[in-house]
């Protein structure tokens, strides 16, 4: 026993020694560390400098270098989430004129009217309190069961609508949103006439903002066991989205498939909803002809579970000049009080909202910035070892972490703020009402940008304002 004490005392007197040393030591063991590194920065030859990747981030860019890694890993397309973090989009060159006199600004923002109608002419129109909707993410490729059914209860908190996306249709989502668009995609699934008939607006979804007309792979490896169960797959099962939808390969078969939706459904809204390309009018001309009730366009910056670069970041058209030539087209063809506009794509503050919705849009449809807010201080859980989509995603490992009640308050409260902070803008303007937003109500930091929208540009006074001389 003596022994033992003694050998520990032993010990932490070492220990203690130790510590003093390193305390007194550090500074001159670090200080001749650093000279070391840096006289061998400044000689070393570029071939053999550690400095020489400071040159490469800066030729190729650290994403660049860093997906190309991941590219090297397995030779199969890179699987990013999100979609590009380009922006390709110029919203902060738009800038809202406020008034003083030339028209009273509201007195109470609570008096401010956001609500908005999807599909006016259809019979049974959609009707949303707020101009912001969960845009469509699915389901086992996507979110997790939790992560789904929060943003359904959320959104049903503020009364708008969510989306089902292109997974399997989830009773559970039916459940919690009062407000329900069901995508009919380009997969097999989850086109059961029992499950159409439950929709509040139908949206045919021919491609995604960030993925084109692409065919999309669910592989089996990335599918959960949860999923594969629900969707009763065997194991080697993949799941696949072809690139066109196969009742619907020209514009006939698309206007005979939303007149038996619409018939189905008791005429809830049907809409199209395809990624904007330059040849943009031409497929608005065919997708119109079928007599739609909405459209959505997704811009170039739009999110997706997983997706290769190339098609994020180089294929599709901005999501801003995208909003801008169809609401040209809707005007030109006299259709922009029948068919209703939903944008989407790399919209994520109340200013990106209202600047689409000044230009023309009747609602927006939020999908990464919604997951970030869902996610909220839950994204704790996980950090500092693993990225959001751990605890969001159907494949995630801490996808069971995520609280349904708490992710559905966090996304409710970022709905309401964005909202909020949408009435005090519209105010500040001299309108009651989101319907009375014009492009008057723009200016443009850009000529370019002032060119492409139809607004001022704000160096210059408006036309019949300038100054005499």
């Amino acid at each position: 026993m003596q022994i033992a004490l003694q050998f520990i005392i032993a010990v932490g007197v070492g220990i203690f020694i130790i510590l003093i040393a390193a305390v007194l030591l550090w500074k001159p063991g670090f200080n001749l560390w650093t000279d070391a590194f840096v006289k061998r920065l400044m000689k070393d030859p570029y071939p053999e400098n550690i400095g020489e990747m400071y040159n490469v981030f800066t030729k190729v860019g650290f994403q660049n270098v860093f997906e190309s890694d991941l590219r090297s890993t397995n030779g199969e397309p890179l699987k990013r989430p999100f979609g590009t973090p380009k922006h390709l989009s110029a919203w902060d060159k738009l800038l809202f004129n406020p008034v003083y006199y030339t028209r009273k600004p509201a007195v109470e923002s609570a008096d401010i009217d956001t609500k908005v109608i999807i599909g006016p002419k259809a019979k049974r129109p959609l009707e949303i309190d707020i101009p912001i909707m969960i845009a469509g993410m699915s389901y086992g490729g996507g979110l997790s069961l939790n992560a789904k059914i929060a943003l359904a209860t959320g959104a049903d908190l503020v009364k708008t609508a969510t989306n089902t996306g292109a997974g399997p249709f989830l009773p559970e989502e039916r459940k919690h949103a009062k407000k329900l668009i069901i995508q009919y995609h380009r997969g097999f699934w989850a086109k059961e006439e029992a499950i159409l008939r439950q929709a509040d607006a139908i949206e045919i979804n021919l491609g995604y903002g960030a993925y084109g007309s692409a065919p999309v792979i669910w592989k089996y490896q990335d599918l959960s066991p949860e999923f594969r169960d629900y969707m009763k797959l065997d194991s080697n099962q993949d799941l696949i989205e072809e690139a066109m939808l196969a009742n619907a390969k020209n514009g006939a078969e698309l206007a005979k498939l939303v007149k038996y939706l619409r018939q189905l459904t008791n005429g809830a809204p049907i809409g199209i909803k395809f990624g904007a390309t330059h040849h943009l009018e031409q497929e608005l001309e065919i997708v119109t002809g079928a007599e739609i009730d909405f459209l959505s366009i997704a811009g170039a910056e739009s999110g997706i579970h997983y997706g290769p670069g190339l098609l994020a970041d180089d294929v599709g058209l901005p999501t801003l000049p995208a909003l801008c030539r169809t609401v040209d087209f809707l005007k030109q063809h006299g259709l922009q009080n029948k068919i209703s506009l939903i944008i989407s794509g790399g919209l994520v503050t109340p200013g990106h909202f209202l600047k689409a919705l000044a230009l023309g849009a009747d609602a927006v449809a939020i999908g990464t910035v919604a997951v970030l807010a869902m996610a909220h201080t839950q994204i704790t859980k996980i950090l500092p070892w693993e990225p959001v989509t751990e605890l969001v995603f159907e494949n995630g490992k801490s996808k069971d972490k995520l609280s349904i009640d708490d992710a559905a308050m966090s996304i409710a409260n970022f709905l309401k703020s964005c909202n909020e902070e949408i009435m005090l803008a519209i105010g500040c303007m001299g309108w009651n009402s989101l319907k009375q937003l014009s492009l008057a109500d723009l200016c443009s930091t850009s000529a370019e940008i002032a060119s492409l929208v139809g607004v001022d540009h704000c160096f210059y006074p408006p036309k019949g304002a300038e100054i005499k001389k």
